[in-house]
């Protein structure tokens, strides 16, 4: 099972993203800014990142730059959700661009395509048979 890491200061948008991408089936992780983004992602290593843009402390760029320039993390793939557009880098720093508010198949697809396909099924539907 793959392991997302979301990224955001506002626990009304992390509380319900949690919910949604751990029914996808990923095992999913949080932290409230880049900072703390770091430090977890040094820690577990996560299979892909999904972050604001606008936080306190370190924002979704410059967690990227750092990201990107640490050979521990520099592949980990990202996914930058914004209310607004973030200043064009001169190289790339994330490997989708979500505008809020994101469509959450968009978010959900772009999280699978991300990941290399769907995650396994973590519950069988059931007929009413």
């Amino acid at each position: 099972m793959a392991t997302v890491l979301l990224v955001d200061d506002d626990p009304n948008i992390l509380r319900p993203l949690r919910v949604l991408v751990e029914r996808e089936g990923y095992r999913v992780l949080t932290a409230e800014d880049g900072q703390a983004a770091l430090a977890v992602a040094a820690i577990e290593s996560p299979g892909l990142i999904v972050t604001d843009w606008m936080m306190p402390r370190l924002d979704g760029v410059d967690l990227c730059r750092r990201l990107k320039g640490d050979t521990a993390t520099a592949d980990i793939p990202v996914v930058m959700l914004s209310a607004a557009l973030p200043p064009e880098p001169e190289e790339p720093l994330w490997d989708v661009l979500l505008l809020k508010p994101v469509p959450i198949g968009r978010l959900i697809k772009a999280i699978h395509g991300l990941l290399d396909g769907p995650p396994q099924e973590v519950s069988g539907r059931m007929s009413g048979h």
